[in-house]
């Protein structure tokens, strides 16, 4: 003890005589005017009393400092400890995305349809919210994370995925299949695109964001909400004033119908965030061929019948009018009703019922479901709800394919005992006895822990684990003796309200951990935030939009690809700021001074020019996408990306 004591004592000497030789550094390394990057300047032996002992290379939330793992225990081997963190932020982005899309997702939808909820409201809300999550937490991590209004790695995230969207994923699709933008809802987006850029750059010119400016973000998109139903509402009215005289030709991208239905031309699809894993359930991955649409032309006859995956067709073809989203197709929309999604759902006691029979609280328990109670029964049906592999799909799937299920399977199972999974299409609505009761435990016990509040103590006495971990096991007990294995209970809906709250959490705290990590990166390689956002973390939430977008043109689609390009990322702007900064500012008495920097304006002016251009040429060439343009496109986000790294090492100065 005394000689740890004497190391710690001579340590911190030490480190008070080498700072009082370097400028720019003070003789107390827990002071608050010393920097964290500051760590460079020293020797490497006193690197690591240095980083424990500086408050700015503290953490404001999450669980681990990741600073301290190359610098602290790894210190002769900083590149090995460097590549380890690197490979753990691909896995957290895995986590970020699976979660989003895998349980986050179907929890709003289940929420969305027990609100009864009209598919204009639930498109432009609830969807919009569940295709923007990663963005919109990682920009409330960012910024709430952010010291002395250093928001560069959200501006960096929000502005680099807008400009990365806008040329990349759009140029790719064009470069794949020419298309025909759809007119008005690229206008309307764009325009207000632009407008939510420049309020943006407003606010970080003045440096400074106050609260009714950071409500004012939220309420632009209320705003954009509104113009958007009252759009469709008009453009719906004047369609079915001239279908009563004459029929309209639905125009997919080349004047394609669907089984000889008509549709609005300027119709936008948008792909939901589709689930990763063996959720997707494999009976109904293949129709049957006489529910699979044909794709006739109006001038030249029937072409030919494509096959599609169900996945894709009741996944992807679904009408958006908002920011991401909008109603599904349905009949309204002059869609094949065989390929309107059945969302709604009866919460009176008469819907939940069994060949016409009213269901009990209990379920309907027969004489032949009396072995389904085995302990062996309870188990296999346990496994099979917390298996992580799409063991159904995996003879299907490629070296690649297997190797990702391999790789996300400790992710998927985790997340599989954490969170519920509510879906009104599948048989039972994937109620899982065991399981369920299961999650009244472990779902609430892990939002406790990962708030930070698992140890606080009530009285003084009781831990408020203990406590929640007592009133989840009642809970649980209630569920296994008021249901059975065979029939979901009346209350199954409750447990995607609960896999909405677990979920968020999974998400916040996971955004949490990739800013932290993403800003040791930028403390090692002594970059800004800013290039890290616009390049790691914009890439790390857009790729699976490029993978997406580009799959749906190669599959015939490529409007469908593309109709959230514009939307997408202004409500992602809208709300991330806006959500992010009414935090930053609440918790800052009013007001949240920012920092301004010269790479967030060429960020901001990159955005503003991508924008501009597409906002004159798309026009100018009658809306019409071609593969020209999608390099021109390509060629901009490559301009873009030398002008940002140019920026960063000093090449224009600073402002």
């Amino acid at each position: 003890m005394m000689g740890a004591q004497l190391l710690n004592t001579t340590l911190r000497q030490t480190l008070a005589g080498v700072t009082a030789l370097i400028p720019g550094l003070t003789t107390e390394p827990d002071s608050g005017d010393v920097e964290c990057r500051d760590y460079h300047k020293l020797n490497s032996s006193l690197q690591c009393e240095f980083i424990r002992n500086t408050s700015d290379c503290g953490i404001d939330e999450g669980f681990i400092n990741y600073l301290h793992f190359p610098y602290c225990s790894l210190p002769n081997l900083v590149p090995l400890a460097l590549v380890i963190l690197f490979l753990w932020l691909l896995v957290l982005f895995v986590l970020l995305g699976v979660t989003a899309d895998d349980y986050f997702c179907p929890a709003l939808k289940v929420i969305s349809d027990t609100l009864k909820l009209s598919q204009n409201i639930a498109g432009v809300t609830f969807l919009a919210f569940g295709n923007g999550a990663p963005d919109i937490f990682s920009a409330v991590a960012a910024i709430t994370n952010s010291k002395g209004g250093d928001a560069g790695l959200a501006i960096g995230a929000l502005f680099g995925a807008g400009v990365f969207v806008t040329t990349v994923v759009v140029g790719a699709v064009g470069i794949l299949t020419p298309f025909e933008m759809m007119q008005r809802p690229f206008l309307r987006d764009v325009v207000f695109y632009i407008a939510a850029a420049f309020w943006t750059w407003c606010v970080l010119w003045f440096k400074n964001i106050s609260l009714p400016q950071a409500i004012g973000f939220i309420g632009l998109y209320v705003v954009y909400v509104f113009v958007v139903l009252v759009g469709r509402q008009i453009r719906q009215s004047r369609l079915k004033a001239s279908q009563s005289q004459s029929r309209i030709p639905t125009d997919f991208s080349n004047n394609y119908n669907i089984n000889g239905t008509s549709a609005d031309p300027d119709e936008e699809y948008l792909t939901f965030r589709q689930p990763s894993g063996k959720h997707v359930n494999p009976r109904r991955a293949v129709k049957d061929d006489s529910k699979i649409p044909v794709i006739t032309d109006d001038n030249n006859g029937s072409i030919q019948s494509q096959t599609f995956r169900a996945g894709i067709i009741e996944g992807t073809l679904q009408v958006t009018e908002g920011v991401t989203v909008g109603p599904l197709l349905g009949a309204q929309a002059g869609v094949n009703p065989a390929l309107q999604a059945q969302t709604s759902v009866d919460l009176s006691r008469n819907s939940f019922s069994n060949s016409g029979e009213r269901m009990p609280l209990l379920g309907s328990i027969r004489e032949e479901d009396a072995g389904c109670c085995t302990p062996l029964a309870f188990r296999t049906e346990l496994w099979e709800g917390l298996n992580p592999i799409d063991t159904a799909g995996w003879s299907s799937k490629g070296a690649f394919g297997k190797g990702y299920e391999v790789f996300k399977a400790p992710i998927q199972l985790v997340l599989n005992l954490t969170v519920s999974i509510v879906d009104f299409e599948e048989d039972k609505h994937n109620w899982n006895r065991p399981l369920n009761c299961l999650h009244c435990i472990t779902g609430p016990l892990f939002v406790v822990f990962a708030i930070n509040n698992g140890f606080d103590k009530i009285g003084g006495m009781v831990p408020v684990w203990a406590v929640v971990a007592v009133c989840g096991l009642l809970l649980a007990i209630v569920v296994f003796c008021t249901s059975n294995d065979e029939t979901y209970p009346i209350y199954h809906w409750a447990f995607g309200y609960l896999a909405f709250v677990v979920s968020v959490v999974w998400i916040y705290a996971t955004a949490n951990e990739i800013v932290n990590l993403l800003q040791v990166f930028g403390l090692v390689f002594n970059i800004s935030d800013a290039i890290l956002g616009l390049t790691l973390l914009a890439w790390g939430n857009s790729i699976g939009d490029l993978v997406a977008d580009t799959a749906m043109a190669r599959q015939g689609f490529p409007r469908m690809g593309v109709s959230a390009c514009f939307g997408g990322p202004l409500f992602n702007m809208l709300m991330g700021i806006g959500i992010s900064c009414t935090i930053a500012t609440i918790k800052n008495g009013g007001n949240f001074p920012l920092k301004r920097t010269m790479l967030q304006s060429v960020l901001a002016g990159s955005l503003g020019f991508s924008l501009l251009s597409s906002l004159i040429l798309i026009p100018a060439f009658k809306f019409k996408v071609g593969r020209w343009y999608g390099i021109y496109l390509i060629v901009v986000y490559i301009a873009f990306l030398g002008l940002a790294i140019a920026t960063e090492f000093g090449a224009f100065g600073e402002m």
